[in-house]
């Protein structure tokens, strides 16, 4: 009776083994699947990195992947729940193929991988030097504006092959909205390469995963700017142009920038000028104030033209006694002056003797006597920067021989310069 019972309870297990893996082949069968589009993750790049190496290109990497289980495990993966890596070291530069490894949830197992292999193009490792820029997620008033900005660093090195690290423009550092105030404040951010086409690029590594800016929001003003002109340009150069800034933005706590009613830059030296150039404003600011993103560009801007030199030789029956008295005539004794003009380029090569009046302004001779020195002037009717005679006196007599009209004339005794009526002597 014993052994009835032991050899029933032995059919009803077997039995029930034989139930239980019917019913789980019938209901949950074993399946194959494909898992399509899994990333494959490139790993130990570090061994590239000390050859100078790294991996080209901007695309990502996938396989499809075959599985096997039961199949109420199989239905429920998804290619987040495989990772497939293809491990980068020892690799040459070049063009080499990389076997996919795939690692799968326990309760399944792998069949196979399509491709075995990914393609990769390993090229020289680079590293470039990159500004960092700090960007706001929000739009100011036109009244405030953030200052007293800090970036820390405010460069980093960005690596990668040359093609990628060539495309990248700057590094962004973003300050999130709502969080600025009048109060100075310190943020900790996230720097992201950003290409040339304005994107952000995740193809290159950064030498620090954060960087670190302060700014304050301050108000902002507008006020009149003064910038004065010392010395006196060059003979070699000529000034056709100057054109400077007149009013100037600022920033800073409102409560100081209420108090400021005009700005006064460094002053603009003209003795220094060689060349037409664009010299930047340097604004002498209160403390607690500074210059506002819309001035930080201002200048002034001096435009020039070179100066060439022209001489001319007078002889003493060309140079006239002017303004005589009726029936007074005059006579140079000195054998000969020299003029030298100094006129812009463009048009010196028009000018000839004749261009220029040389001559003694006789007016204040009453009566012939002994010769007397005069001073030599010059008139000019073109344009030009300066004109200069030596010797700048001559001997001259006035007699009344012969009641000649010789050496009569009008002569003002002024000269017309770029800049105006000179008086000249």
């Amino acid at each position: 009776m014993l052994q009835n019972n032991k050899l029933n309870l032995l059919i009803s297990i077997v039995a029930a083994i034989v139930l239980w893996a019917w019913v789980t082949m019938a209901i949950n069968p074993p399946v194959e699947q494909t898992i399509r589009n899994v990333p494959v993750d490139l790993i130990n790049m570090e061994s590239l990195y000390d050859r100078g190496l790294t991996v080209s290109g901007t695309q990502t990497y996938l396989v499809d992947v075959v599985i096997s289980g039961a199949q109420s495990d199989v239905n429920e993966l998804t290619a987040s729940d495989l990772r497939a890596t293809a491990d980068m070291t020892g690799f040459p530069k070049g063009a080499v193929d990389v076997k996919v490894n795939v690692v799968v949830p326990s309760s399944t197992e792998m069949v196979q991988v399509r491709p075995e292999t990914i393609r990769a193009q390993i090229v020289d490792r680079i590293t470039v030097t990159k500004p960092v820029r700090l960007t706001y997620a929000e739009t100011f008033p036109q009244d405030v504006e953030p200052g007293f900005v800090t970036v820390v660093p405010d460069e980093l090195e960005v690596a990668g092959a040359a093609e990628e690290v060539d495309n990248i423009e700057y590094i962004r550092a973003e300050i999130p909205e709502g969080v600025l105030s009048d109060e100075s404040r310190t943020f900790t951010l996230e720097p992201v390469p950003i290409g040339k086409d304005g994107a952000p690029s995740y193809d290159v590594s950064l030498s620090q995963d954060s960087i670190s800016a302060t700014a304050t929001l301050c108000a902002v003003k507008k006020v009149p700017l003064e910038i004065n002109q010392v010395g006196q340009p060059p003979e070699t150069v000529g000034i056709t142009d100057i054109a400077i800034p007149k009013t100037i933005t600022i920033r800073g706590p409102k409560a100081i920038l209420d108090g400021v009613k005009t700005v006064r830059a460094q002053d603009v030296n003209l003795a220094t000028l060689r060349e037409t150039v664009e010299l930047p404003v340097e604004p002498i600011l209160p403390d607690g104030v500074e210059v506002a993103d819309q001035s930080k560009e201002l200048a002034v801007i001096i435009e020039v033209e070179g100066i060439s030199k022209k001489e001319f030789s007078y002889t003493a029956d060309e140079i006239e006694v002017a303004n005589l008295a009726d029936g007074l005539f005059g006579h140079v004794n000195t054998g000969s002056v020299k003029v030298t003009l100094l006129a812009p380029e463009s048009e010196i090569g028009d000018f000839t003797k004749d261009d220029i009046r040389v001559f003694v302004d006789a007016a204040d001779v009453a009566a012939p006597g002994d010769a007397i020195e005069m001073a030599v002037k010059m008139e000019c009717e073109k344009e030009y920067k300066s004109i200069r005679v030596s010797p700048e006196n001559v001997r001259v007599t006035i007699n009344d021989d012969g009641g000649a009209e010789t050496g009569t004339g009008t002569g003002t005794g002024t000269l017309k310069t770029a800049g105006g009526t000179n008086s000249n002597g």
